[in-house]
């Protein structure tokens, strides 16, 4: 079914503004629009507040040197409809861009969306929403290793066996930034109970192969994966966001969770900041890539809207429903840890 979304003919001046819009939106947070706009086109603040306030409309020039350095779609902006859409994305690697410059780059996006309020996190989740995983230290380790190691294929982890002994410091800074941002920000997550299974098999791959240094870390990482659902349950339970061992009294972050017992996700996340809508595309593992395109993130939110009214609200309300779901992702981990 194809669902067309109108579009009203938009000004000069209303145009020029939407430009400066989503320069804003993809600007890190120590950057101001005018100084930023002032250094690339060569013009004074005043002179770039003239045209932020729509008193002087930009040149042909300035316009192409404003949306090539920003990867900004003139065909979007001006609507034409060519049935493309325009995304943005780094491809991690163990050179160039190594996993550290990937988590930096996950706390770089998180600042832009806690930034930018009203924001809105909406995550259609395959697995467990990957933001949790750094809440925890060894469960932030223990995916660091695998990342590194079956992913992007370090040749120093190749046939290093992982423990939790392992300094892995110099990443956890970030991962500890990602999780604090994440949690401050209101989110709506849409769950399998197989969500789990991933990081089980990931856990239960190495320890067949011999990779763990110690069996005792593995059952750790299997009480911490344990001490992570009764995390996200306190959350469903009180509809808050919570950081490690936070009360619920005292935060005012919104959380709702469905289960779903006949989709599971693609980790596809929507995210909605002031007044635009980003959507994240998932790929290659841990890849990802962004799109401010309108009718790609329209699409996304009404596909996610249309999942969520088809599954069981269970934050807050629905109380039966929660204790067997969260019942059912604990029993999977005891199982597992039965095998040690």
């Amino acid at each position: 079914m194809n669902t067309a979304y109108k579009k009203k003919e938009m000004s000069p001046i209303q145009l020029q503004e939407k430009l400066f819009q989503e320069i804003k939106l993809k600007l890190p947070p120590h950057l101001s629009l005018v100084a930023a706009v002032s250094e690339l086109l060569d013009v004074s603040h005043d002179s770039v507040y003239r045209r932020v306030r729509g008193e002087k409309l930009l040149i042909l020039d300035e316009i192409y040197k404003l949306s090539s350095h920003f990867n900004i779609s003139l065909d979007k902006l001006f609507q034409i409809n060519n049935n493309t859409f325009l995304f943005n994305g780094r491809i991690i690697n163990n050179s160039d861009f190594n996993y550290e410059e990937w988590l930096k780059l996950c706390v770089q996006h998180l600042q832009q969306i806690a930034d930018n309020p009203p924001n809105q996190m909406y995550y259609l989740a395959k697995e467990i929403p990957f933001f949790y995983y750094f809440l925890i230290p060894e469960i932030a380790a223990f995916k660091s290793y695998f990342i590194m190691r079956s992913v992007l294929d370090y040749e120093d982890l190749k046939n290093a066996k992982f423990s939790l002994a392992d300094d892995f410091g110099h990443y956890y800074k970030w991962c500890k930034k990602i999780s604090d941002l994440f949690s401050s920000i209101p989110s709506t997550e849409i769950w399998h109970v197989e969500n789990i299974r991933s990081t089980l098999h990931q856990i239960e791959y190495y320890k067949e192969i011999g990779s763990f240094a110690s069996l005792d870390d593995v059952e750790i990482l299997y009480d911490k994966l344990i001490e992570l659902i009764d995390h996200i349950e306190q959350q469903a339970e009180s509809g808050k966001k919570l950081t490690l061992g936070q009360e619920p009294t005292t935060s005012e972050v919104s959380y709702k969770m469905y289960k779903n017992e006949l989709t599971m996700g693609d980790n596809m996340q929507l995210i909605q900041i002031a007044n635009a809508q980003i959507a994240y595309v998932n790929h290659s593992t841990i890849n990802f890539l962004t799109t401010f395109d309108e009718d790609f993130s329209n699409y996304t939110k009404n596909n996610i809207d249309t999942i969520a009214s088809k599954s069981t609200p269970i934050s807050v309300e629905n109380q039966k429903d929660r204790l067997k779901f969260f019942n059912n992702l604990r029993n999977k981990v005891i199982e597992a840890k039965k095998q040690l």
